[in-house]
């Protein structure tokens, strides 16, 4: 009888540690693994006392050059758009809404014809489309390059921040399963920095919101 306690008592340690090993082994792939995916999060419209409903959690965040920042609206935030928008010129500030010249129905021309804007044209049905006033360098996520060459991209965009920019942008941003309130709307946003110093951003929306991300 007591060798067969004994046995157990035996057995019963060896499991507990091949499980412990196993633990920690788990623990450590884990780990290096979220080191090599997890990208730093920010979120948008949300947070916490300090932060709150207009505003970004947290507001600064310091990463390593070649790092990603994913910015998103948490689900159970109020029904309200931002951007995560950074103005490296002065001269890029992108308004939500913005006038154009009609030339012909395809043809656009924004009002100053320096302005940061372009028509935002959604599909309409049998094959035409429709031109709303809203500035999709706001809408949509877009950037504008050291030459000056504008883009915009899908919603819900991954963009290259290299440190020449004159201007980058996150479209309208809004809780995940209310983007058919906005057809065409984000719910996140990836940008990755390739160059060390301080980029601020701000919403194009709410102005007053501010946010800073530290490449080192």
């Amino acid at each position: 009888m007591k060798a067969r306690m004994i046995t157990a008592i035996i057995a019963l340690i060896v499991s507990t540690l091949a499980v412990a090993i196993m633990s920690s082994s788990f623990l450590l792939n884990y780990k290096a693994e979220a080191q090599r995916t997890f990208a730093t999060r920010v979120l948008v419209g949300g947070g916490n006392d300090t932060y709150p409903f207009y505003g970004y959690d947290p507001q600064r965040v310091e990463i390593k050059a070649g790092s990603t920042v994913v910015w998103s609206v948490p689900s159970m935030a109020p029904l309200e758009p931002h951007t995560v928008s950074f103005l490296f010129s002065n001269k890029t500030f992108a308004i939500p809404t913005a006038p154009f010249a009609i030339l012909s129905s395809t043809k656009f021309v924004p009002l100053p014809h320096e302005a940061n804007s372009k028509p935002n044209i959604l599909p309409g049905k049998n094959g035409t489309s429709i031109a709303i006033v809203s500035n999709a360098m706001s809408y949509y996520p877009s950037s504008i390059d050291s030459t000056g060459k504008t883009k915009i991209f899908s919603p819900n965009g991954s963009l290259l921040i290299f440190g020449n920019e004159q201007y980058i942008n996150s479209g309208w941003l809004v809780p995940e399963g209310t983007e058919k309130v906005f057809p065409g709307a984000s719910t996140t946003f990836s940008a990755t920095f390739l160059k060390a110093g301080i980029s601020s951003y701000t919403c194009s929306l709410h102005p007053w919101m501010i946010g800073d991300v530290v490449v080192k």
